[in-house]
């Protein structure tokens, strides 16, 4: 019966439901229990069984506190500068005057659960814009080694960006460079793990495997042919009965037309798949 009279009590004052409205003054405006019972007039108490029986939780007083204290607009000023990656709890904290464990509680209280998850999110935004300028570069730099290393042998060479990588053009053939900076040992020798399974990826002639080491870098000149769709293990140390690609290790010859016309000979020497 009292259910009925709030219900159409509501509709007349407020022009809407008493779920929709309770759900509203609750979760939107945040008001207490008692100032919600004190609108409906009727006791708290009895407010308190209708919001449990149709599944609205209590309101959170924390944030019209919060804005009491910091101002109309304080909990949207504080989403705002705690949502990005670029502030830690220390930098929102002094924007607002108090510490970075107080920030690390008022996020607790806006948002109902821990900053955890929130700080991973914005580290990985942060590694990843650190770190793309920082990779571009390094291929690039690596593309211009490359490039120096075929000049020196009196190959001309271009370099062309396309939307999947940087492309290199000698004497009508296309490059792709692959490269590896971290060798692992197999007994007394370093081998280098060279992969092919990219996004930049594309249609080429050879492939210039760049084995990098403190001591010294080595190239391969590899035609696509010759290469393993998963990649290769490449040992610099070994010779020729040890792997057959010793036979395109510092191979620029074969970049040459006297060379490269009739297509690479495979190697005669028994040994390994390496």
């Amino acid at each position: 019966m009292i259910t009925k009279q709030l219900e159409a009590s509501v509709k007349e004052q407020f022009g809407m439901g008493l779920h929709a409205f309770i759900k509203n003054i609750v979760e939107e405006e945040s008001l207490y229990d008692y100032e919600i019972a004190s609108l409906l007039n009727v006791k708290p108490s009895l407010f308190v069984k209708l919001r449990s029986s149709i599944g609205i939780n209590r309101s959170n007083g924390f944030s019209r506190r919060f804005e009491r204290t910091y101002g109309l607009g304080a909990v949207e000023k504080f989403k705002g500068l705690i949502e990005d990656p670029d502030n830690s709890l220390a930098d929102v904290g002094s924007c607002f005057g108090f510490s970075r464990q107080n920030a690390w509680l008022v996020f607790k209280k806006i948002y109902g659960c821990p900053y955890t998850e929130t700080y991973k999110r914005k580290a990985a935004v942060i590694k990843q814009k650190n770190h793309a300028p920082q990779r571009k570069s390094k291929t690039l730099a690596k593309i211009v080694k490359v490039k120096e290393k075929m000049e020196s042998m009196g190959l001309s060479s271009h370099i062309t960006k396309k939307k999947y990588g940087y492309m290199i053009l000698v004497n009508g053939y296309r490059l792709s460079l692959r490269s590896s900076s971290r060798p692992r040992k197999k007994g007394r020798k370093q081998y280098f793990r060279i992969s092919t399974k990219s996004s930049t990826n594309f249609e080429c002639d050879f492939f210039i495997c760049l084995c990098q080491s403190r001591e010294k870098s080595i190239f391969y000149v590899i035609p696509s042919d010759a290469m393993p769709a998963g990649g290769v293990y490449l040992i610099p140390q070994a010779g020729p009965l040890e792997s057959k690609y010793t036979q395109f290790r510092e191979a620029w010859h074969l970049l040459k037309h006297e060379n490269a016309e009739g297509g690479v000979h495979e190697t005669n020497e028994t040994g390994s798949n390496r």
